[in-house]
């Protein structure tokens, strides 16, 4: 999207917000691939490469939810690209408020993620 000197304020911050969109679709699907890597690199650190249930049960609700949030954002984003119909403010209200919705479920996501992968961290270091 391009931003263009005609653009009012909110049709700036609509494309501001897609963009946003985008990042964190990449962010979500980096994510799914980064948690495969992580179990396996745990595997190799351990003695049996049997990963603890435990430890398997947290990282599978974490990419479940990851795959849930995932599907929500490129709904989304795909129902944000009509953004640019909107003719009052109520509508553009509308799409502001699912926006900041979903990034606080965004934000929420991974900040979980992070206390995960560091309690990951404390235990593979302990392992080494």
């Amino acid at each position: 999207m391009i931003i263009h000197n005609h653009d009012s304020d909110v049709n700036v911050l609509h494309k501001y917000n897609f963009i946003e969109l985008k990042g964190w679709v990449n962010q979500l699907q980096y994510i799914n691939i980064e948690v495969d890597k992580l179990l396996n690199l745990y595997a190799q650190s351990i003695q049996n490469n049997k990963i603890p249930k435990n430890i398997l049960t947290l990282f599978s609700k974490r990419k479940e939810s990851n795959k849930q949030l995932l599907e929500t954002v490129l709904i989304y984003s795909n129902t944000y690209k009509k953004v640019s119909e909107c003719d009052n403010l109520q509508c553009d209200m509308f799409f502001l408020g699912e926006y900041e919705r979903l990034r606080k479920s965004y934000q929420y996501h991974l900040d979980k993620y992070q206390r995960l992968k560091n309690t990951w961290y404390d235990r593979t270091f302990q392992k080494l």
